[in-house]
């Protein structure tokens, strides 16, 4: 409970035997006792923790009581019944913003590490929550200040600073813009680390996509038989590699068919092929591509589809000289070697995860119209007035405000909160 009543209605509650009441409860101190509600009562653990120093700002007081479901849901009607109400979505985290105990995208970061998939989300989604995107926003925004606030100066003695300022205004926003730019190029990765990387498994029937599928899995997931068509729809999977999340898709062979099922299948498998933000394209090791292939390759490469050529079946002999990795999945070889080359190709071959990046489209969005109102500023920097100038740097502190929430709407709070689960 939170708020400036949460004592008192933990006080009519909780008794212990240290203390006369609960509502002289030290703070910061874990009391055992006894929590009495309509229709039992339990021994729990109970502690306070006093305005400003809890994690709302405000008073809060936590019962720790034993689990099952019926159980706890009578403690809270009991705290109902004694004056408090149900929270709203991330009502306790936006108190807590709302108090200044974090930025806004600290909150939003809050809501990934919840969601986090993989150790690299969780990593970001930390960072963000403590604060590292919002400390470089909030750097860019106070240097963007001085700038203003250099700048107004110089319109009531134009002779005196005017010339000085616009060249401190410059080499500010030459850093600004820098140190921006370098955030905003790190969206694509931040957007792979968040949601993972869409792996497409393609080729025709019969030349081991779904044993990839199981030998990338670790385990039997896709049927496999020597009938062509066996897969008839798309299969998706995830497994992590690396610390990210590799979302593979093992698709119908392609191939000319009658059956209509099929050649939905297959019609979906090109689609599949031409999404994915990588395409594994199987073939086997001991034959030459046959036209088919090409003209399936050439499809592809009109889409600029990132494709890796898995040649499969290397146990069985070697026909290709071509760029690719060569692997068995009936012997799980070269499988590891196919894990890296995906992560490598699409993040990078050295995937730093140890500094801010931005994994947000809403920061990603805002960042970009600041450095458009930026670079729109250093343009008019000797050809337009003062207060031309100063209406674009404005506009770029407001975007990156929408970050740290400083300048952020109504709307966009409310929005962002909404996605948070009760009880956050």
């Amino acid at each position: 409970m939170s708020g400036d009543n949460a004592l008192g209605i933990a006080a009519k509650m909780f008794s212990s035997k240290s203390l006369d009441s609960f509502e002289n409860a030290m703070p910061n101190y874990m009391y055992y006792g006894t929590l009495t509600t309509q229709n039992f009562k339990d021994k729990i653990l109970a502690v306070y923790f006093k305005a400003p120093n809890s994690y709302t700002g405000e008073d809060l007081v936590e019962f720790q009581c034993h689990g099952g479901i019926r159980l706890v849901s009578e403690v809270l009607e009991e705290c109902i019944r004694q004056g408090a109400f149900p929270a709203d979505k991330g009502e306790f985290t936006k108190r807590a913003f709302l108090n200044g105990k974090f930025a806004l995208s600290d909150c939003e970061g809050i809501i990934d590490m919840i969601n986090g998939e993989s150790i690299s989300s969780l990593k970001a989604g930390s960072r963000l929550m403590q604060g590292g995107v919002a400390g470089e926003i909030e750097n860019c925004q106070e240097l963007l200040k001085d700038s203003i606030a250099e700048l107004e100066a110089s319109l009531d003695y134009p002779d005196e600073m005017e010339e000085e300022s616009i060249s401190s205004c410059r080499t500010t926003l030459d850093k600004v813009e820098s140190e921006l730019q370098r955030l905003v190029d790190t969206k694509q990765v931040g957007g792979y680390i968040k949601q993972g990387i869409v792996v497409g498994i393609v080729g025709q029937a019969n030349v081991g996509k779904s044993s990839l599928l199981n030998a990338l899995l670790g385990r039997e997931r896709a049927i496999v038989t020597d009938i062509a068509g066996t897969t008839r729809d798309s299969l998706e999977e995830c497994i992590e590699h690396k610390g990210i999340i590799l979302r593979l898709v093992d698709t119908a062979g392609i191939r000319d068919t009658a059956d209509v099922v099929e050649a939905l299948g297959v019609e979906r498998s090109l689609e599949i092929a031409k999404n994915s933000d990588i395409t594994l394209f199987v073939t086997p090791n001991d034959r030459q591509l046959n036209q088919e292939e090409k003209n399936l390759l050439g499809e592809l490469e009109k889409q600029n589809a990132k494709v890796i050529m898995v040649f499969n079946k290397s146990d069985l002999g070697n026909a290709h000289q071509e760029n690719g990795v060569k692997i068995s999945a009936k012997h799980k070889q070269g499988i590891e070697e196919l894990k890296d080359k995906i992560v490598s190709l699409v993040v990078g071959e050295s995937l730093d995860m140890s500094g801010n990046i931005i994994t947000n489209t809403r920061h990603a969005q805002a960042i970009s119209d600041s450095l458009v109102s930026i670079r729109s500023a250093k343009d008019m920097l000797d050809i337009q007035p003062t207060e031309c100038i100063l209406l674009d740097l404005r506009q770029a502190y407001f975007e990156l405000g929408k970050i740290t929430g400083n300048t952020a709407s109504e709307d966009i709070i409310d929005s962002i909160f909404s996605k948070f689960c009760l009880g956050k």
